[in-house]
């Protein structure tokens, strides 16, 4: 007798261990979906149950009804993670990629056009897309010989070999300069101060003024170099603009540069 008694007690115990394990398990599975190490939709809750269930007549001592109770808060922290999950999915639309994918397989070709119109937002209005103009279209890209075919119908002219050009025909071009800059823009300052005399002073369309227009544009536009290096000064005055000469170039360094557009009259041109 005593030894049935030994040997259901070991029956017990083990049982009694095997049930503790599980609970360690499930605490540690818990504790790492808790910790973002799994999808919290990964444990069966329902089976998790079904373990607490299955081994809570067993419990006669106090630690092994902690144990229950962590393992029972374990789940129920799942669960709110579960709940907070969902919460969050509904709030942005979100729908499972793989869900997405089986419905879309099971649309028909209908159902797929519908949803395109209803989701297809052209650059074009609607009625621009007709149906004669997309054939049109269909119709020229299929008849189109490709590249090279078409390609054969331009006969290129005879190429030319490349030759040397004078200088004084790149003068004439007025690809080059006949001087260089700043001897150019020191003639021209020297040409304002003789024009303006002893008033210092001149009109500066009087000045800019040219034999045409494209020699008015270059004037003025030496004429402004003028001015931003500091070989002369440009005043506003009632409507007319005067232009200084300076007697020595001079840049006020500490000035912020202001550009001031001047549009040709067409009187001057």
């Amino acid at each position: 007798m005593s030894n049935k008694l030994q040997a259901g007690s070991k029956h017990t115990g083990r049982k009694r261990g095997g049930a503790r394990r599980e609970l360690k398990e499930l605490i540690e599975t818990c504790v790492s979906i808790e910790n973002r190490r799994f999808n919290p939709f990964l444990l069966d809750i329902s089976e998790a149950l079904r373990i607490l269930r299955l081994h809570v007549e067993e419990w006669t001592e106090f630690g092994d009804h902690l144990l229950d109770m962590k393992a029972l808060a374990s789940l129920a922290k799942v669960v709110g993670l579960q709940s907070a999950n969902l919460r969050f999915q509904s709030s942005t639309l979100y729908i499972d990629p793989s869900m997405l994918q089986e419905k879309l397989r099971g649309m028909s070709r209908d159902q797929l056009a519908g949803f395109l119109l209803l989701s297809w937002h052209p650059i074009v209005e609607f009625e621009q897309l007709t149906i004669p103009t997309a054939k049109e279209a269909l119709d020229y890209w299929t008849k189109m010989l490709p590249f090279f075919e078409r390609w054969k119908r331009f006969q290129p002219g005879p190429i030319s070999l490349p030759v040397t050009t004078e200088a004084e025909e790149l003068h004439r071009l007025g690809m080059i300069a006949d001087k260089a800059f700043g001897k150019k823009l020191d003639e021209f300052w020297i040409e304002l101060k003789e024009i303006a005399g002893t008033k210092t002073k001149i009109d500066y369309w009087a000045f800019v003024k040219g034999q045409n227009r494209s020699e008015t544009v270059s004037r003025a536009q030496l004429a402004s170099f003028l001015v931003t290096y500091g070989y002369a000064t440009l005043e506003s005055k009632g409507g007319e603009l005067i232009l200084a000469p300076k007697v020595q170039p001079s840049i006020r360094k500490e000035a912020t540069p202001v550009s001031f557009p001047i549009a040709i009259p067409r009187e001057v041109r």
